[in-house]
């Protein structure tokens, strides 16, 4: 392909005027941002609302240092290193219009497994205001059942034997701010960008329990001198393909290793307690609240749940992407029912107008063509999804003695799931950290079909509810000898 540029800052010196780069002095943004964890949703997310606001409103007092904390983070390190932090957003509207974008709003990185002295020390400065974090949810080490930090995980032992060389992220966190204690620097914001609910909250108590065990000392500065606000992150980000890198090659001569993919919709809203300044995200469409619940319930409870459902559903039946089942309306029904019968009514602050208008533009982005969402990344690790973003519909129907027929149907779904053959008799890969116990758990199902929720990591005491029992049992002996799409349609109408 002829004179094809690589990208970098550079380069995009060649680029002609107003082609997918702002004309911006990157060397006159300051960084007062360190964002942990350099995921392609953070690129999507956080980064972009950060270039608008480099573009359109010239605020270059927040540049974005990020961080990697994983062995698994080398080949995106490595890459934007080559790239000068440059990469190239993808963004994919339902109309099959793309719009194309160099984000150049992270301008310095760190890799820690390689230098976690240097990671730490960048924290530790005073220019530093905000620390965010993307890093999934095992990435906060919660306790399956209880949802409390667990100081017996590995990572976090392994953390308290050798402090200058963490593994987690509250390793990293402590030694920043004991440094910045040290030398009399005052904290900073810690900003949650991860689907945890009341993902601030989460964050705060799992660390200070952390510090508690390895510097207690620092409780008492930390109290002080560190914000946790709890946010809401809103937007669809699936994994780049070759095609969409050959495309821009083809499109503009620009050789971006590892673009970012997303949807045109983008939706963030924190609650507004900063511990020093922070960026004029208003000016971005960013949301400032007082109480974040109402908003990140709806969010949890029906995109990241819809997804789920979705993901699973659609795998059973053979489906490899999200707007292929979303397109099928014996899927779409079925995820209505769920919603409109047992999520709507545990929603509270959250208006039925709200909710049935939410549920519609939610479904329509499922049915995003352009995006490609596979249905493999969105059941990856879904044992720490499940118990976030389905069972807290289930365990508060259970309490109000009300309709769980699609909880139960789901759940004796996710049990086949993990069988691992679909309806057009082809196996999956299935991608859990806990799939040895659950594959077992369905094997066993077989002949005891409860013998699936008696999996106390996943389900707690479900299995005490004899009447989440009795129709768990009832659908799975229903989907193991007729198909999914079988299933659904003799539900939705009322024969199954």
């Amino acid at each position: 392909m002829p004179n094809l540029l690589y990208l970098n800052t550079e380069n995009t010196y060649s680029l002609p005027s107003g082609t997918l780069k702002a004309n911006i002095d990157r060397d006159k943004i300051k960084t007062s941002i360190v964002h942990l964890g350099v995921t392609n949703f953070h690129r999507a997310h956080q980064a972009a609302y950060m270039q608008e606001l480099i573009e359109k409103h010239h605020e270059l007092n927040f540049g974005i240092c990020g961080i990697d904390l994983l062995e698994s983070d080398r080949k995106i390190y490595n890459i934007l290193k080559d790239q000068d932090g440059l990469y190239t957003a993808i963004f994919k509207n339902t109309n099959g219009i793309h719009e194309y974008k160099i984000i150049d709003a992270i301008v310095e990185y760190f890799y820690g497994p390689e230098n976690p002295l240097a990671a730490i020390e960048r924290m530790a400065q005073p220019d530093i205001k905000i620390i965010s974090l993307t890093i999934a949810e095992d990435g906060y080490h919660l306790n399956e059942i209880t949802g409390e930090f667990n100081l017996t995980h590995p990572e976090v032992e392994q953390d308290i034997l050798n402090k200058f060389n963490p593994k987690t992220v509250f390793g990293y966190l402590t030694q920043a701010f004991k440094l910045r204690k040290n030398r009399g620097i005052p904290g900073c914001t810690i900003l949650s960008c991860d689907n945890i609910k009341k993902n601030g909250d989460t964050i705060k108590s799992s660390f200070f329990n952390y510090v508690a065990k390895t510097e207690p000392s620092l409780l008492p500065w930390l109290e002080q001198n560190t914000s946790f606000p709890n946010s809401m992150v809103d937007r669809i980000t699936t994994v780049t393909s070759s095609e969409d890198i050959e495309l821009l090659k083809k499109k503009y001569l620009i050789y971006d290793q590892w673009p970012v993919v997303c949807e045109t919709f983008s939706s963030w809203i924190i609650e507004d307690k900063f511990l020093f300044d922070r960026p004029d995200w208003e000016k971005a469409g960013i949301q400032f609240v007082k109480n974040i619940e109402p908003f990140e319930n709806m969010k949890l409870r029906i995109l990241n749940a819809g997804h789920s459902i979705l993901g699973i559903l659609g795998t059973l039946h053979g489906y490899k992407y999200v707007h292929e089942v979303a397109n099928d309306e014996d899927f779409v029904l079925f995820l209505n029912a769920f919603i409109d019968k047992e999520v709507a009514n545990n929603l509270v602050g959250s208006s039925e107008q709200n909710i049935q208008s939410y549920k519609r533009e939610v479904i329509q982005r499922f049915k995003n063509a352009h995006i490609k969402d596979r249905l493999s990344r969105i059941c990856k690790e879904s044992s720490s999804k499940i118990p976030l973003f389905i069972l807290p519909t289930t365990q508060d129907q259970l309490a109000k003695k009300d309709h769980i027929e699609n909880s139960a149907f789901l759940i004796a779904a996710w049990c086949k799931y993990y069988d691992g053959e679909d309806d057009q008799g082809n196996t999956y890969e299935i991608m859990d950290s806990l799939s040895n116990q659950l594959v077992r758990a369905a094997a066993k199902s077989h002949v005891k079909p409860e013998a699936f929720l008696e999996v106390s990591t996943i389900f707690g005491d479900l299995h005490k509810h004899q009447s989440l029992v009795d129709r768990f049992k009832y659908y799975t002996t229903k989907l193991r000898t007729l198909t999914i799409k079988e299933s659904l349609q003799q539900l939705s109408s009322g024969r199954l």
